[in-house]
């Protein structure tokens, strides 16, 4: 596949192949898609989230409400990851419940990538089972988050030996023990503070000390790192899409509350199927 020559920062709108390969390639920095879902709607399924008598906090990140449990969750706990392969359907149909019979925003990003990838795309399966897919996640004014990069590989590493994750053949070696060649996060914005809010992108894996750090801390200390690189503010019914796998982070909200709807899509190659989960 052709790629482009990257500039910085290197921003694109392009929802399509090129752009989901050159990101998890690192040859782009986002993708950013104004508008991707109207405004109205946005409103009217950011209240209803944080509304709903089911959102909590996530384990990891206690300023940082969810609704639906996100894999993240699960942090190397056989028990847990029982309970989020068990409710994992139940719990994507109630997420989607919350749009009242019109596409969601997550529903409508998975069948884009089933239509611009050369394999299409599915939903991740995690030690054999389906994953949950669309969590909305809310942050309140002033909640501080902790810089990290998300890699699903070293989430499956926590938990014990089972069922094996198989890493599916193809003619582009996947380097990572999950088989995935790149990780990208997703999100989209329903609701954002008059300040803040924005998200912060270093565009730099982590050294081997800070990877082993934000599995154990969950995150890394903002001292200790150096200014992102690229600091980009969406607006409400916004798509961006980043490399999850680079250190990232959300600038605290001032005068009100930031609403996403997000997941995460894993890259194997142009020969096989994206895959989506949370």
């Amino acid at each position: 596949m052709t790629s482009m020559a990257k500039t910085f920062p290197a921003i694109t709108q392009d929802l399509d192949a090129r752009g989901l390969y050159d990101l998890a390639a690192q040859k782009i920095d986002l993708i950013h898609v104004p508008g991707f879902c109207p405004q109205d709607f946005c409103a009217d399924l950011a209240d209803a989230v944080a509304a709903h008598q089911a959102l909590e906090a996530y384990r990891t990140q206690s300023a940082l409400k969810r609704l639906g449990m996100g894999f993240v969750d699960v942090d190397g706990d056989p028990q847990a990851l029982g309970r989020y392969q068990a409710q994992a359907l139940a719990a994507t149909r109630a997420v989607r419940a919350l749009a009242q019979s019109r596409l969601t925003p997550i529903d409508h990003l998975r069948l884009i990538l089933d239509e611009v990838w050369p394999a299409g795309a599915m939903i991740e399966r995690i030690r054999g089972a389906p994953a949950f897919v669309g969590a909305y996640r809310v942050i309140e004014p002033g909640a501080a988050m902790l810089p990290h990069n998300d890699r699903l590989a070293r989430m499956l590493a926590a938990l014990p030996a089972g069922a094996p994750d198989v890493a599916p053949e193809g003619p582009e070696t996947p380097p990572d023990s999950c088989g995935m060649t790149g990780q990208l996060a997703v999100n989209i914005y329903l609701d954002m503070p008059e300040q803040g809010g924005e998200i912060e992108l270093w565009l730099r894996h982590p050294t081997p000390e800070e990877d082993a750090r934000i599995g154990a801390d969950d995150g890394l200390s903002r001292e200790t790192l150096e200014p992102p690189k690229l600091v980009f503010r969406p607006a409400i019914g916004d798509l961006l899409i980043f490399n999850a796998r680079l250190i990232h982070n959300v600038a605290p909200g001032v005068g009100g509350r930031r609403v996403s709807a997000s997941c995460f899509i894993g890259c194997r190659g142009t020969a096989r199927p994206l895959t989506v989960w949370s």
